[in-house]
Order: structure tokens, then sequence, then C-alpha cells
């Protein structure tokens, strides 16, 4: 009997054994049939998100619709989506669920490390969970916690927007009106809500840069061609009445001389300015102008601006004045490059003001700024244009019937040249007819004055002896007006187009100074130069180099050849006279 009865208590044992494993499969299978309708559910549930996402084309839609998935899977009460904007370094809210319109602006924009799980997980760079916010360090006493508490707000998570490469972009966040701490599953499927909407806000910033990009392109097209038109346009301008006056000097009418050389002058000066302007501009852009500063007074400055504005103002018949301080405003600057500024805007005044009427120049200082003011009762500038008017080529009106000549390089070159020196250029013009006023703002200098007149340049002194003029140009026409024009002065000139039988003419010749152009075939300039250095007889020959080339480098190469002065073409006739004085009175 105790044996039967332990087989059978072993049996018993076996039998108990097998219903607690039968038990605990069918345990296992149950939570596992649970599972499986939890993800069946969660399935269904991101099938009908995907599908309510992909009928939407709008992108504001999906904005919104991604805040009503995310708002679904946490089953939470309201819900919002903050794009990063990177420029300001915050969150902005750009959709929302269940937020009146009073907290839809508390929290239109929110900073790093505000009181917010937002500006917590911004500052964290991770997902931030808050189930209740009144016991809530970061939160407790702020500003927000009040917001909160009048939204209805309790608890909320927000977790960060990042592309796959880990790019932040954005947050998404959810509320609850009650105490509530989200589940870890909830939490996976806003993972994949948070993937969709990073991959969204990528793809429309990308789309965006691409619209604005190509639209500047379109943008930049157009300014080329107004530009190359506007171009031809200047340029034929003045080389029209050149031609009709190189004409009447042909026909040799010598009563007509007094009236056309002035005229080709003035012509032949513009084209000049406007090449000087697309050069000046090119110059910046690439870093190669150095100011040449120095202490000056304002009165200075201003006289010369208008001496070289002053032709075009009386031109039009413009009514002008100019109230500026005494001779106590001190400036430390270029004084040819600030007063190039002015005159472009005297010039800009003159333009576009029609004739007869007023431009003011007003000078005044406000604490340690000098502000130069160009007023004008002038056709005024639209506000649309106001943003665009110191671009590269812009016309303040670029309509035919108003055309006022010029490439639109003016306004741009002058505030370039202004933040050189630390300075600024604003406008302002009520609109249409009405008039502008420019303004430019420079550093004074309150330095003690020196007992010197910056304004005051040594006199030129006529040439009272001849000179031998050697002249080394591949360009016969200039090199040849030049020798009759220092011919004339009373110099001897010898000139050369070919630079390889240059040495042995200047051997020949024995000049005194020559005028050696620097871009030649063949030969160039500076190697040309190098060559005559290297000639016992000619050590005491000046040379001058006289070229197109005329930036910084250029002249740089020029001195390292041995050069004495660099002179940029077209050379005014008083820069040739001043030189020449001084090598026969240093003779």
């Amino acid at each position: 009997m105790e044996q039967r009865t332990a087989e059978l208590s072993q049996a018993l044992a076996a039998v108990e054994a097998q219903k607690q494993e039968l038990e605990s499969a069918l345990r296992q299978k149950e939570e596992i049939q649970n599972q499986l309708q939890d993800e069946l559910k969660d399935a269904q549930l991101l099938h009908t998100i995907s599908a309510m996402l992909v009928d939407e084309n709008s992108v504001g839609e999906l904005y919104q619709k991604l805040v009503d998935a995310a708002t679904l899977v946490m089953r939470s009460d309201f819900g919002s989506m903050q794009r990063f904007d990177e420029e300001e370094g915050k969150l902005q809210l750009i959709a929302h669920r269940g937020l009146d319109e009073s907290a839809v602006e508390f929290w239109q924009w929110v900073h790093a490390g505000r009181a917010t799980t937002c500006g917590k997980a911004l500052q964290l760079g991770q997902r931030v969970v808050v189930p209740d916010f009144e016991v809530c360090e970061f939160i407790e006493g702020s500003a927000d916690l009040i917001a909160f508490r009048q939204a209805g707000v309790r608890s909320a998570q927000s977790t960060p927007l990042l592309t796959r490469n880990g790019r932040l972009v954005g947050m998404i966040t959810t509320h609850w009106t009650r105490v509530c701490q989200p589940r870890e599953r909830d939490l996976q499927l806003l993972d994949i809500i948070a993937r969709q909407a990073a991959d969204l806000i990528e793809r429309n910033a990308s789309a965006e840069a691409l619209r604005l990009q190509s639209q500047r392109l379109i943008e930049a097209d157009r300014y080329k061609d107004e530009f190359l038109a506007t171009l031809a346009h200047e340029l034929r301008n003045p080389l029209a009445p050149i031609q009709n006056g190189l004409a009447l000097l042909k026909i040799g009418k010598s009563e007509q001389v007094p009236r056309v050389l002035p005229m080709m002058e003035r012509q032949l000066g513009h084209m000049v300015r406007l090449i000087d302007d697309l050069l000046d501009v090119s110059r910046i852009s690439r870093g190669m102008i150095t100011l040449k500063r120095d202490r000056v007074t304002l009165k200075t400055i201003v006289d010369s601006a208008v001496e070289t504005s002053r032709p075009m103002i009386n031109a039009a018949q413009h009514k002008f004045t100019v109230t500026i301080p005494g001779d106590n405003v001190w400036l430390h600057v270029d004084l040819t490059r600030v007063a190039q500024i002015i005159s472009n805007l005297l010039n800009n005044a003159a333009k576009y003001t029609p004739s007869g009427g007023e431009i003011e120049l007003v000078g005044e200082v406000t604490g340690s700024t000098v502000l130069v003011k160009v007023r004008d009762t002038g056709i005024g500038i639209a506000q649309t244009m106001l943003p665009k008017i110191f671009e590269l080529f812009t016309q303040v009106d670029g309509t035919a019937e108003n055309a006022q000549g010029g490439l639109g390089v003016g306004l741009a070159l002058a505030r370039r040249l202004a933040e050189m020196h630390d300075g600024s250029i604003e406008v302002t013009s009520p609109g249409d007819k009405a008039g502008s006023v420019f303004t430019l703002s420079l550093p004074v200098d309150h330095a003690v004055a020196l007992d010197r007149n910056p304004g005051q340049h040594p006199a030129s002194h006529p040439v009272g002896n001849a000179l031998r003029v050697l002249i080394i140009d591949d360009n016969v026409d200039a090199a040849e007006t030049l020798a009759l024009v220092l011919g004339v002065l009373g110099h001897t000139t010898s000139v050369v187009v070919d630079a390889r039988k240059a040495m042995a003419t200047a051997l020949e010749f024995e000049p005194d100074v020559v005028f050696l152009d620097l871009g030649m075939p063949h030969l160039n300039g500076f190697d040309l130069a190098r060559q005559m250095r290297g000639e016992a007889a000619l050590n005491r020959t000046y040379l001058a180099a006289l070229s197109g080339w005329g930036s910084d480098d250029d002249r740089a190469r020029s001195l390292e050849a041995g050069v004495d002065r660099h002179l940029t073409k077209p050379v005014k006739l008083n820069e040739v006279e001043e030189l020449l004085a001084q090598l026969v009175q240093r003779r």
C-alpha cells in the first residue's frame, strides 16, 4: 500500500505539473493573442493615418493631420507641432489641435530652456515627459504654468523631430487635461509619426529653398538682361555725340571747335564714370579696394562731392542748398571714397527729381556719429522698392518713359563703401512723387585736430623745360594722341607700338620719361620695365605705367618691376602735366 500510495502521489505530482504547464501555455497564448490584437490595432491605426496623409497635398493640412494623428496615438486632449528656426534658434508653432487663440499666441515662439516640455526638450535635445505640471521643478512658479492652468493643461510630452542625419527640424507635443504617464507602446507609435513629420518638414524646407533659389535665378537673369540692355544704351549715348563731334572736326569748321570739344570731353567723362563704377563694384566684391584713410573735415568732403555733382544739378535747374556744421567736424576716412558716396547720392537725387525741383544736403552730428542727409522732391520710391533700392543693377524706375540713365550701381556702390567705413546708408520715402531722403551715417573722429589743412593739395607747376618722352603702347591711337598732346606742351616725343622694338628705341632715344602700357602682346610691360631697369644707360629714366589694369595687385606688380608711378587709363591730362612738372623741377 505504501508503495502504491507513493506511485499515485508521484503520478498526481506529474499531472499537477502538466496542468501548470498547460495553464502557463494558455496564459502565454492569451498574452500573445492580446499583443497581436494590440499590434493589429496599431497597424490599422497607422494604416488609417498613412491613408489620411496620402490623400492630402497641402503642406499646411499635412502638418495639421500629423498633429491629429499624434493626439490620436497618444490619446491626448491637445497637440501641437513646431518648426525649428535655425536663424532665430527658436521653435515656431505651425499646427495645433485644441488650443485656444490666447494659448497659440502665448506659445507662438518658444526658446530653449523655457518652462515648457518643448523648451526643455529643445535645450536637452531629447524627449521630455512631465506627468504632472504641478510638481515639476523646472515649470514651478513660471508664467507658463499659469498659462497651462488657464488652458486646462496638466501634463505633456515633447518629442524632437530629427532628420535621418540627426538634424533638429521641429518638435511634436501632446498635452493632457489630467495627470498622465504615457505608455511606452504609445511613445513608440509616436516616434513613427515623428519620423514622418521630420521628413515632411525637411522635404518642405528643401522644396522652399529650391523655389527661392529658382526665383532668385530668374530674377538675376532678368536683372542681367536689363543690365546688358542698359549698358548698351548708356555706352551708345555718349558715343553718338563723340562720333558726331569727330565728324564736325573732320569737316574743318573751326568756329565749332569751342563748342564741340567741351561736349566730347563731357561725354567721354560720362563713359569713364560708368566704367569706373563697374570696376569699383567688382573690386569691392573681390575685396580688392584698400581705403586710404586720413583725417579730414566734413566740409572738405562735402565740398569735393558738390563740386563733382554741381554740373548735373545745375543742368536740371534744381534749387540746391547745403547746410553743414563748421570746420570742427572731423572724420578718419578715405576722402575720395566718401566724397564719391555723397556725390552718388546727389547724382541720384538730381536724376530722379523733375527739372526745377529742390535738393537739400544737410549734415548734423549726433553723439559720435555724423549724419549726412540728401533730401529731394523727386519721384519718390515705392514701398515695394525700398528693400531692393541698394541692390546691384536696380533702377528706381526702370520704365522706358522714366529712364534716367545710369547702370543701377551707384547706390549699391555707395552702401558698400559706407560699410567699409563702418557706416551705413538708409533711405525713406513716403511713396510715389513724394520725394525721398537718403541718410549716410559715419563715425566722427574725436581725436585732437592736427594743425594742417587736409583739403590743400600742392599746385601743379607748368612745364618750363622740354622733356624727352617715350610712349610705348600697342594701341596706336592712344599712343599717337598722347604724343600729339605732349608735343603741343613742348616736349619731344617718340612712339613705339611694338614692345619688341622698345628697348632699341629707348637706348637710341635716351628718354627722360617713359609712358609704358602693361598689357601688350609678345612682351608685356612688366617684363619690359625689368629689362629697362637692367640697362645702365636707362637707370635715370623715369618709368610711368599707363594701363587699363589698375587693381592694387597690378600696382604692386608695377612697383616690383621697377615702375616709378602707376597711372590708370584713361589718364587725365592734368595728371600727366603734374607728373612732368615734378620731373622738370627735380631735374
